[in-house]
C-alpha cells in the first residue's frame, strides 16, 4: 500500500508544480486585475464627474447618496477617488501589492459598515472582495508582480 500511495504522490508531482509555478500565479494576477479594474473605473468615473461637471457635482454622491460619517464630502470625495485609481494601478502592477490590497480592502470596509444601511449601498458582492483583497494581503501580489522582480533583483 506504501508504494501505491508513492507512485500516486510522485505521479502529482508536475501538476503540483506547474500549480505552484503557473497556475497559482496566474490566478493570483487575476484577482488583482479583476479588483483593480473594479476600483479603478469607479475612481475614474469620479474624476470624469470632477472634470465635465465640476467640484459641486463631484461633492454629490459623498453629500448624497454615499456619504461617510465623520468626513466632509470636501475632504472624503477626493481621497476616496485619488485612492482608487492610484491603489487600483498599484494593484494592477503588482507594485506595493500588499499595501495597496490593504488600502482597497479598508476602503470596502467602510463602503460595507460605516456608510449607513438606508443609502443602499452594502452590497453581498463586497464580502467578496474582501476575501479577495485578504488573499493578496496574506499571500502577496503573487509573481508575475512588480513586487516579485524588485525582490528578484534586490537578490541578484
Amino acid at each position: 500500500m506504501k508504494n501505491f500511495t508513492q507512485t500516486i504522490d510522485s505521479a502529482l508531482n508536475p501538476l503540483r508544480s506547474f500549480s505552484e509555478n503557473w497556475a497559482s500565479p496566474a490566478l493570483d494576477l487575476g484577482i488583482r486585475l479583476y479588483m483593480a479594474n473594479i476600483f479603478f473605473n469607479s475612481g475614474w468615473l469620479k474624476f470624469q464627474k470632477l472634470l465635465n461637471e465640476g467640484w459641486d457635482a463631484f461633492l454629490v454622491p459623498f453629500q448624497e447618496y454615499h456619504p461617510i460619517p465623520g468626513f466632509p464630502a470636501e475632504f472624503a470625495a477626493p481621497m476616496a477617488t485619488g485612492a482608487e485609481i492610484v491603489l487600483s494601478v498599484l494593484l494592477a502592477f503588482g507594485l506595493f501589492g500588499r499595501l495597496a490590497a490593504g488600502g482597497l480592502l479598508a476602503m470596502t470596509i467602510v463602503i460595507q459598515y460605516l456608510v449607513p444601511a438606508e443609502y443602499g449601498i452594502m452590497n453581498q458582492i463586497h464580502y467578496f472582495w474582501m476575501f479577495l483583497f485578504m488573499v493578496i494581503l496574506f499571500k502577496g501580489p503573487g509573481r508575475f508582480s512588480l513586487d516579485a522582480l524588485l525582490v528578484k533583483c534586490a537578490r541578484s
